[in-house]
């Protein structure tokens, strides 16, 4: 199975300069709550971006898996501690979801070259 993430996520990041131009306000709006939504609270931001690739993996989305894949290294999680939490996933998605934990697990050693 062929997944690169690095180029999927420049090929999405490029998809996303037209739609900032197309709709500015808008898309400002999505990033700021975003950036607020993800800033330590209750919960610090590193935690915040594991429960993110989790949720990356019961939603099945194959762009937000490596991001998400990238901020958990930058945050100090282990290979393990993500490939753990994201078998929390398959509990509430079921078995279709560990197709996405493995591209979790391509993604990790695709982030860390």
């Amino acid at each position: 199975m062929e997944y690169d993430s690095k180029k999927l996520l420049k090929q999405f990041n490029e998809s996303m300069v037209d739609i900032r131009k197309t709709i500015p306000k808008e898309y400002e709006a999505f990033i700021n709550e975003k950036e607020t939504i993800l800033k330590s609270g209750k919960i610090p931001e590193k935690t915040k971006w594991l429960l993110l690739l989790v949720a990356s993996v019961t939603q099945k989305c194959p762009v937000c898996i490596p991001r998400a894949v990238q901020h958990c290294i930058d945050a100090g999680w282990t290979k393990e501690e993500m490939l753990e939490a994201c078998m929390v996933a398959v509990l509430v998605g079921g078995s279709s979801a560990m197709t996405y934990v493995t591209l979790v697990d391509k993604a990790i050693e695709q982030m860390k070259k």
